[in-house]
């Protein structure tokens, strides 16, 4: 067997104490786990006293499969929990959860350490990046848990739809996924200054067309779009461009941008828990269905469309 870690951390306005209490106590886990958040209506039992050492819960369900998790250690700083799959494969790993005091409240990693077979050994780092993801995504809604009371972000699987023969002006551009949300506003301000300046219209809602993803390094090209009427002739280093009418495979979020990840994933777990064949390239649309100066954060929707095959 090979062994590899994942581990991912983040800076969260709390006490060390606090965070492991919270996190060490399953039933808070629909609050914030990147995984239930995409089925809410799973299945859960829980089991022992909630926070304790050997207290766990179990979930099955569709599109997050089925499985349980033990706590088997715990201190004031740390906590180790015991993690089996059992749907749609079998697996185990070791999850750990490290959390130290620092001036602004304390630093939490969250650690897995698990085994892939030997002839298996070209999937370990598609593993660690998909896990990687799913560990961001979680702690991203663990902060604005434990910070704020709420996270705004809930999912509805909108299904198959179509997409309409679209023109569009837009700036190609890439970026990391740290930088990606200050790389794409950069775009849309020279978009939008563009756009006034020749009396251009938008004819629908703003969107980014992504291109292409490395799952090692999470890098991404991309098109942040404005929807027009007609092709037209632009300068450089803006582009007019077209998607012909498309099947497409639609997941809505509602909520704010930087949760637009869980869309994503769920998006891509119910197309192969349903069967549905989606292209890998492009990956697929944000569009930005609200715009954000006219509607509370809270109610913001923006669909994820994937392509279909």
């Amino acid at each position: 067997m090979l062994s590899y870690q994942v581990c991912r951390d983040i800076e969260i306005d709390t006490t060390p104490e606090s965070l492991i209490e919270f996190i060490s106590d399953f039933k808070n886990w629909p609050e914030w786990s990147p995984w239930l958040i995409m089925e809410r209506g799973c299945p859960l039992i829980y089991s022992g006293e909630a926070g304790q050492v050997d207290s766990g819960y179990e979930w099955s369900g569709n599109l997050v499969g089925a499985g349980g998790m033990v706590l088997t250690e715990k201190s004031p700083t740390s906590l180790v929990m015991a993690l089996s799959f059992f749907r749609p494969f079998k697996s185990t790993a070791t999850v750990k959860f490290n959390a130290e005091k620092t001036e602004t409240g304390a630093k939490l990693s969250w650690i897995m350490e698990s085994k892939v077979p030997w002839f298996l050994f070209f999937l370990k780092n598609m593993f660690k990046s998909m896990i990687g993801m799913d560990y961001d995504r979680g702690l991203l809604m663990l902060k604005s848990q434990i910070e704020t009371g709420e996270v705004h972000s809930e999912l509805k699987l909108v299904g198959e739809s179509n997409l309409p023969e679209t023109h569009y002006i837009a700036l190609k551009n890439d970026a990391g996924m740290q930088d990606m949300g200050p790389t794409m506003q950069d775009d849309i301000v020279k978009l939008d200054e563009f756009m006034t300046e020749r009396g251009i219209e938008p004819s629908g809602a703003m969107f980014a067309l992504y291109d292409s993803m490395d799952m090692a390094t999470m890098h991404f090209d991309f098109h942040t779009c404005y929807p027009i009427c007609e092709p037209i002739d632009v300068p450089e280093p803006f582009i007019c461009g077209h998607l012909k009418a498309s099947d497409t495979y639609v997941v809505e979020h509602i909520g704010a941008y930087h949760f637009l990840g869980n869309a994503w994933s769920m998006a891509n777990m119910a197309a192969r828990h349903n069967k549905v064949p989606v292209k890998r390239k492009p990956l697929g649309i944000e569009l930005y269905v609200d715009n954000p100066n006219d509607v509370e954060i809270t109610q913001l929707r923006t669909q994820i469309l994937l392509f279909k095959k």
